[in-house]
């Protein structure tokens, strides 16, 4: 799926800038991506465009996200290091996080990874037409877009 968020960011400017489902899901299918990682990729799509703005954030910028034993037992320690990292410097907002760690709990536990976390923290970013944050990682981001970029 990672693949399949990498090209969307690349090729498309935003989420409204993205075809019709059906016409992306054919679009990416003949590139050769599988139908998992289209059905995965068109959900949390569907999830973003649907969505209220999140120009404003309902979370308090000081308050502290507990995790559940079920979140703590599915999400590596590094996984939830990185998004309280993303969240203190305010790379992301309360319902940004929320939704990579909805996303992730969705995934198969071999899929749950720092980089995973990261590419789902790209995809709400851009969806929301926020700035590309540097404190993802050069190298993620060169991978998207097949230079260096600087921010």
């Amino acid at each position: 799926m990672a693949d399949v968020i990498a090209f969307l960011i690349k090729h498309f400017y935003d989420l409204e800038a993205c075809p019709a489902p059906s016409d992306l899901g054919q679009i990416l299918e003949d590139i050769g991506f599988s139908d998992l990682e289209i059905n995965q990729a068109l959900m949390l799509l569907e999830v973003l465009a649907n969505s209220p703005e999140v120009a404003e954030t309902r979370y308090s910028s000081g308050a502290m996200r507990v995790y559940h034993h079920e979140e703590l037992d599915a999400l590596p320690h590094d996984v939830i290091n990185l998004l309280y990292f993303l969240d203190r410097a305010e790379a992301i907002n309360g319902e940004q996080r929320e939704f990579v760690v909805h996303a992730l709990a969705h995934l198969p536990a071999e899929d749950i990874t720092v980089d995973m976390a990261k590419v789902l923290t790209l995809l709400v970013l851009w969806a929301h037409k926020s700035e590309l944050p540097a404190l993802i990682g050069a190298e993620l981001m060169m991978a998207l877009h097949g230079k260096a970029v600087m921010h």
